[in-house]
């Protein structure tokens, strides 16, 4: 009977062994997972302030966008004022000297 005592002693020794063994690794697991999460953690909040980074660079550019465009149109329509102006300069001039020409013809120069 001492044997049999003793068997499972060796027995519950073994098995104590190996749980702490299996113990000893989840521990070793868990403190990398914890690790991990950690640089997760930091991975996070500078993704955050990176997509907040971009968001402003993004209001910016579609600002400045915005500003280029009302210029150009600006540009655009000072230009066209311009050339209606030199057209109207041209027609009166036209129109000046077709009437220069007929007074010229009938005689009230």
């Amino acid at each position: 009977m001492d044997e049999k005592y003793i068997e499972k002693i060796v027995s519950n020794e073994q098995s104590a062994k190996s749980a702490h063994k299996r113990i000893d690794d989840a521990e070793a697991r868990i403190d990398e997972l914890e690790k991990t999460y950690a640089i997760m953690q930091k991975m996070d909040f500078r993704i955050g302030r990176m997509e907040d980074s971009v968001e402003k660079i993004n209001t910016k550019l579609d600002n400045n966008l915005q500003e280029i465009i009302a210029t150009k149109h600006q540009n655009a329509n000072e230009k066209g004022k311009k050339w209606d102006k030199l057209i109207d300069y041209l027609f009166y001039a036209f129109v000046g000297a077709v009437m220069a020409l007929v007074l010229s013809k009938i005689g009230l120069s």
